[in-house]
């Protein structure tokens, strides 16, 4: 009985810090896409009334739509870090497809692959807590 209440405490500290990381990364990812959307929100409106106007590009709308549901995904991750993770990791990951389908967006693989550091962090959180419970319900 000892030795499982000793695994069980060796196992805490990786969960909260796994946990901890992902929420300081999704905060910052949020954040600085925030930012960036925002900045490029107000200088297409400062363009536009200097020339005409012209159609929107449906891949650079449909990719900032998969961004933001991929930023969904990460604050929905502070709360329910399974479902959260995954909505953020297949938001990104469709974001970063139609990146690299329409060549006049800007697609950088390290980018890509940081941006989905804090979904991963929160799936391995939520697996680790499950597989936890789930040992800690057959002692």
């Amino acid at each position: 009985m000892n030795e499982i209440a000793n695994n069980s405490k060796k196992k805490t500290p990786l969960k909260s810090h796994l946990r901890l990381t992902a929420r300081i990364t999704g905060t910052i990812w949020v954040v600085f896409y925030l930012f960036l959307i925002v900045v490029g929100y107000i200088e297409g409106l400062q363009s536009k009334s200097n020339t005409v106007s012209k159609q929107p590009d449906i891949l650079l709308i449909a990719s900032v739509a998969c961004l933001m549901i991929a930023l969904t995904g990460l604050l929905i991750a502070w709360w329910r870090a399974g479902i959260g993770g995954l909505i953020s990791l297949f938001g990104f990951i469709i974001t970063g497809v139609l990146f690299i389908i329409d060549p006049k967006l800007i697609f950088s693989l390290p980018v890509f692959a940081i941006s989905l550091l804090p979904s991963i962090l929160y799936l391995v959180y939520w697996w680790l807590t499950e597989k936890s419970s789930a040992e800690n319900s057959k002692s």
